[in-house]
Formats: structure tokens, sequence, C-alpha cells
């Protein structure tokens, strides 16, 4: 990473929120951040000298860090872990327990600023320094520490009777991928269990995890009401040293789950944890509300002076994670694929290049084992995410591009046939389908089948000259928009009458020129810019 760019500033300012690089200045800041790798791991990956060496800085999600007896202690946003080029077979294993974004600082840049920065060294070297660095969380700026407390908490915690077992509780805690459980009698809270409990108290403690879970609960625990704001929450939370706490309502009832991880994610103005958050929530109507927020947090990043080729990577990203979120809840609601697919995000999302107000183009690519049963389980799917993609603000697309549709939820054999089909025949409509179509990414699912169509679609047009002819003709029909003497030339009638179509007049002529160029030399890239 370098240059003097969006996301250097990103990494910079994220790091001068984290101990110890809170006390370094800006110039050495950018120049940490300069050096940093990004990576984006599954959960269960494990970290070894193979993902390179340094110091690696959990930007989002959390890492459990293994000994041989057991989980030691779990690291989230802000916490570091470090793995040496000589380190060889770790005793120590560290894991993702979410899908987790890391920040490698090099292991050479790492011990040089440890080497120039005396304090630096301290913190890393002592006992006690490591233990703060464990207890120590990514400080949030004070701005959205004014929102309520439910606002970020977790609406649906983990509740478990006092006589459940310890084992059970933990079997819920790991199928949920959460960090605690509350024991509930009744409608009374008796008390809280968290990984750490698990740790210190059956592990360390050989305690037997047949034992009812109220033998190693912390009873009678801490809580805050909902409209408490983040701010209280955060100086409850320091001051008694905790990471969870019950969130209550006006009668004292149990309404969710406030936890450190949650008030990272409370970032509304940090792209990463919008995105995170979404891939957190669990109804159409908590995605809803989450996508409200997308307008201002676009205004912010123009605002920002974000270059346009960042933002629409960014709003990319946003909409690749609320249709992810929306296909694993209809799995969880229709059960287990019967055969491979592809979710297929076409146009503009497939470029990267969306901004705000645009409807769907998208497409289901399934595997030719698919039976006919097999497509009406498919028909469901596709209805479950386009109608929840509606909801949440990209509208059902007009020519009806869309999985819900037929023509765009086919076999793989299918698609090759269609595919065909446009080349032969290059009608209007099919020069229309093909400028859509062409433009494709697998956003969820099996990628080799989207692999293996953009092949064949890529080796059917790079021969075909008349297809090719077809789509220069079309591209030169949009004409620049300049009328007389060069002058600026304004839509003559219709909704914006007198107004100039940047979109249509200035944008997409690039996009299609560029488009052309890339199928006839076979080019995979599908971004504009990348092309």
């Amino acid at each position: 990473m370098s240059g003097d760019s969006p996301e250097l500033d990103l990494v910079a300012d994220f790091l001068a929120e984290c101990l110890p690089f809170d006390s370094l200045g800006e110039s050495t800041l950018r120049r940490c951040a300069a050096s940093i790798a990004v990576r984006y791991c599954r959960v269960g990956h494990c970290f070894s000298v193979d993902d390179g060496a340094g110091l690696f800085i959990i930007r989002s999600g959390a890492v459990d860090e293994h000994k041989t007896d057991g989980i030691f202690q779990r690291l989230e946003s802000g916490e570091s872990f470090f793995i040496g080029a000589d380190d060889g077979e770790l005793n120590d294993r560290f894991i993702a327990t979410e899908d987790t974004l890391i920040y490698r600082f090099p292991e050479q840049a790492f011990l040089q600023l440890r080497r120039d920065f005396r304090h630096i060294d301290r913190f890393f070297h002592t006992r006690a320094a490591r233990q703060l660095r464990r207890a120590a969380r990514y400080r949030p700026q004070a701005g959205f520490l004014m929102q309520s407390v439910a606002s970020a908490m977790s609406k649906k915690p983990v509740c478990v009777s006092p006589e459940q077992s310890i084992r059970g509780a933990a079997q819920m805690m790991t199928e949920h991928r959460v960090s605690s459980v509350i024991v509930l009698d009744g409608d009374h809270l008796l008390g809280i269990v968290t990984d750490r409990d698990l740790r210190s108290r059956v592990i360390a403690g050989e305690l037997s995890p047949a034992l009812p879970i109220r033998e190693v609960m912390s009873p009678d625990p801490l809580t805050i009401g909902e409209q408490n704001s983040l701010f209280d929450a955060v100086l409850l939370m320091t001051d008694h040293r905790v990471h969870h706490v019950p969130v209550v309502n006006d009668e004292a009832r149990l309404t969710g789950m406030l936890s450190t991880s949650d008030i990272h994610l409370a970032r509304e103005d940090d792209p990463l944890f919008f995105v995170q958050r979404i891939k957190r929530l669990n109804t159409v109507a908590e995605l809803q509300e989450q996508m409200r927020r997308l307008p201002d947090m676009f205004r912010q990043w123009v605002l920002a002076e974000t270059p346009s080729n960042q933002i629409t990577r960014l709003t990319t990203a946003v909409s690749d994670a609320l249709t992810q979120r929306l296909i694993t809840l209809a799995l969880d609601e229709l059960g287990a694929a019967p055969q491979p697919f592809c979710w297929l995000g076409f146009g503009s999302q497939a470029r990267g290049e969306q901004l705000l107000g645009g409807d769907q183009d998208n497409g289901l690519l399934i595997a030719d084992g698919a039976s006919d049963s097999d497509m009406a389980w498919f028909e469901s799917l596709a209805k479950w995410v386009c109608d929840g993609l509606n909801a949440c603000g990209y509208d059902y697309c007009p020519g009806d591009v869309m999985a819900s549709n037929p023509a765009w939820r086919q076999r793989l054999q299918a698609w090759r046939r269609t595919v065909d089909n446009w080349m032969h025949n290059p009608s209007p409509n099919a020069v229309m389908r093909v400028s859509i179509a062409f433009d494709l990414r697998p956003i969820y699912g099996d990628r080799d089948l989207c692999e293996q169509l953009q092949t064949h679609m890529l080796q059917c047009s790079s021969k075909n000259t008349i297809f090719l002819a077809a789509l220069a003709e079309n591209v030169l029909s949009n004409t620049p928009p300049l009328g007389l003497f060069g002058r600026i030339a304004v839509e003559r009638s219709g909704e914006h009458s007198h107004e100039l179509d940047m979109k249509k007049r200035g944008v997409l002529p690039i996009v299609e020129v560029v488009r052309l160029h890339a199928l006839a030399h076979s080019i995979t890239e599908v971004n504009t810019y990348k092309r």
C-alpha cells in the first residue's frame, strides 16, 4: 500500500486509535500504514508464517489464541499478535473465529519501528505491557459515541437456563458465533458467562463441562439501559474492566447485549465496519434499517473528496455484502441448496461501479445436474433475495434482468446456448442484453461456474467480428453531448429536460467503448478503470 490514497488514510487513522501506535506522529503513522499489507481471512483460518512474518493487527473480526491446553485468549479489533519468520511451527496457534480483516505490519518494518522508538519496544517487550494490550481495545471516535446503546446492541442475545450444562452453553456460543451467553430464570437475569469465564473457570479450573452453567456464571452482572449512550457504555466497561454488558429496558427486562465488538461496528462513517455490521444482521427489517444510513455515508465520502472510482468500489462492497447476507438468510429459511450455484452480479455491480439509487441487475447460474424440482428450489431462492434487495433500496429492474426471471436463472448449458443465440443474432435487443450480461462477476457461490460461463462468452465474442461490429454500432449511436459550435447539448424533453444526463452522455459511452475492446481481446477484467 503506497501513495496518497484514501485507503492509506483509513489505515493511518485506525493505527492512530490503537495502542501503542496512538503515541506516534502523523508522518510516522503514514509511513507505517504505507508498509502494511491488507488481507481478508475467512472464519477458521489458521495463521502461520505462510501468511508472512510480522505484527498482525486485527481491523475487524476476532482471532483466538490457542495454547497447548486450549483457548488462551480472544483478540478483537485493535489488538495484535506477532509471527516471526523463524517461528517455524507455532506452539501458540492463532485461528480466526470470525471472518477477519487483518493488517500485517512486515517483520523488518516492525522491528525497525521498535529500534526507533524505545517506548514502542517496551510496550511489546514487557509482560505488563502485553497484559495491557490484551485488555486494551480500539478506541473509537467521540462523535458516534453519542448514539444510543439500542442502536448498536445485539438484539437477539443467546440465553440459557441456569441448569444448562457448561458444554451445552459452549456449544450454543459456538453455533451462534458469540462470545457470551446470558443466564435467565424465566425473565429474571441471573448471570452472564463469557469466553474468558470458560477459559479461567472451566479449563484452567479443571471443572467438568457437565456441570450446570450456574456454577461458573458471573452472578448479578452489570446492566445498562437501552437509551444510555455508547459513551456511558464505554465508561462502564472501562471502569469495571468488562467487555459484555446486558441491555435492559425501563422495566428492567433484558432486550439485548452490548459488547466491545458491537461498539466497534457502530462506526457508521467507516465502510469496513458498515459492511461488517451487515454481515451480522439477521432479518430483512434490520438490513433495511442499516441501509438507510448509506446515503449519509456516501455524502461523507463525497465531501471528503474521495476519488469517484474509490466511492463506487465502496458502494459496490456494500451491495455485495447485502446480497451475500440475504442469500445466507434465504439458505437458513429454505435449507441447503440441492446443487452448486453461483449468484451473478451484472452491469455496474459486476464492474464495481455502483452509485446510489441503482436498480438490480443479477442472475443465477446453476450446475447442470439440477433437476426440475431443484430448479423450483432455486426459483424460491431468487424470489427471496430479489424481494429482499428491493426492500433494502435496490429497486426491481425495469427490464426484468433479475434472477427471479427464468431467462436469467438457468443451468450452465442453457446459459451457454443463450450466449450463442445472442452472438448469432445480434439484434438491438441482444446487444442490449450483452451490454449488461457480459459484465459479470460472482457474488456468492461456486466461482468456477461463473469462470466457465465467462470463458465461453469471451471465446465466442473475440472471434465474432459481426457481433463486435454490432456492438461498435451501438456505441457510436451514443454521440457526445455537443451541439452547434461545440456547446454542451442538454436533454430537449422528458423528466430531465434542459439538464445534462451525465450517465447516459458521459459515463456509459466510455464504459461501452472499453467493454468493446475488452471483449475483442478476451480480457477477463470487468472493472472499466482496470480494463
